[in-house]
């Protein structure tokens, strides 16, 4: 890890965050070194690398068990860097992506489907941006369950 650079080491977060329940107590020791050399490399990494360990880190919150706490590593990673990595994971929106979702948005609406269409949805709690929300209405008048 000592050598890697902060595209190297987003890539092997992530490998490793899929595949994480596969490993047994040296995967820790692994990660910790690698969520160090994170931390050494913090001022270089890109807004693309950024948004990485975000979703890496939240993969790791969403694969917890019930009560268990994220590993060293990787709470030190999130209490360090978190924020930074939230925010340019929000701002990664392309002009590409928004046109393939205004695309969408158009031929759901065409559709006579009863449901509304909610664009540009944003999680508060994931940092997650829903390119088209699609909701049931219910027979009240008001939404139901959300589809994305």
């Amino acid at each position: 890890a000592g050598e890697f650079n902060p595209q190297d080491i987003a890539n092997v977060l992530w490998a490793l965050a899929v595949m994480g329940d596969e490993f047994d107590a040296s995967f820790d020791v692994l990660l910790n070194r690698m969520a160090a050399r994170v931390l050494e490399l913090r001022d270089q990494a890109t807004e693309v690398e950024k948004c990485q360990l975000h979703q890496w880190i939240l993969s790791c919150e969403l694969g917890l068990a019930s009560g268990a706490s994220l590993p060293t590593g990787v709470a030190r990673v999130k209490q360090e860097m978190g924020e930074a990595c939230l925010q340019a994971f929000s701002r990664q929106a392309t002009h590409e992506s928004q046109l393939l979702r205004d695309d969408v948005a158009a031929a759901l609406r065409s559709t006579g489907l009863e449901v509304e269409i909610e664009e540009e949805y944003c999680d508060a709690r994931s940092g997650y941006n829903i390119d088209v929300l699609v909701r049931r209405r219910s027979a009240a008048g008001g939404t139901g369950g959300a589809k994305s």
